[in-house]
């Protein structure tokens, strides 16, 4: 599926900022199409797994994934993509990889659907990534100083992505391709009223469990 013409790398309105997107896009764009029973079995696996994330639903999201194996990359730096061991390599890794993403609030994404491909052991999506961040993260997560570390801003950057199914049709590995690493500029500062409720809803949550600082992301 194509949308017929490349989307141009740039922030979206906040108004029009939706985390549920994706897996909308899927279940009423993408699931009807879908000829045989090996296409539509790995991609129910991931809408279950989109659904899950952009809701921050930790127990769904990990059983949408392989114990098999796990092979996640992110390419673009010119190296193995394994970004110094960041990038999980099985299902314990990746436990402690989405633990984090749900536990400092970075699954709150906007992803903007330009192509997307079906195999019958992998998807592509090809697109602009729209992601909430806490301003004390840009630090720590890109080197990027922000004037102001309590407020939340949205990067936006260009991006493909490959997500691989095993023998049955669970989730075991994404790879992503970018083209650079974000700068200061890829992030706009997002108004307080125009962040998703789930965003303060999950943030409360872990302060109040004592999991609001970021010193174990890395």
């Amino acid at each position: 599926m194509y949308i017929g013409y490349t989307l141009p790398q740039r922030p979206i309105p906040f108004d029009q900022f939706d985390p549920d997107i994706l897996p909308k896009f899927v279940r009423e764009k993408v699931m009807p199409t879908l000829e045989g029973e090996r296409r539509r079995l790995v991609c129910q696996n991931f809408l279950d797994h989109a659904s899950a994330e952009c809701k921050g639903d930790f127990d769904t999201l990990m059983a949408s994934c392989s114990r098999r194996r796990q092979d996640y990359r992110r390419w673009g730096n010119g190296d193995d993509g394994l970004m110094d061991g960041i990038q999980p390599q099985s299902y314990e890794e990746l436990e402690v990889f989405y633990g984090n993403l749900v536990a400092f609030n970075l699954f709150v994404i906007h992803l903007e659907t330009e192509k997307f491909l079906v195999a019958e052991d992998t998807i592509c999506i090809e697109g602009n990534v729209h992601q909430m961040y806490p301003g004390s993260m840009l630090p720590i997560a890109f080197g990027i100083d922000v004037d102001d570390p309590d407020a939340v801003y949205m990067l936006t950057i260009r991006m493909s992505l490959f997500f691989i199914f095993d023998e049955d049709g669970l989730g075991c590995g994404e790879q992503s391709y970018t083209n650079g690493n974000p700068t200061r500029e890829s992030f706009v500062k997002v108004p307080h009223e125009y962040v998703p409720q789930r965003f303060w809803d999950n943030k409360k949550k872990y302060e109040e469990i004592g999991r609001g600082e970021y010193k174990d992301i890395m």
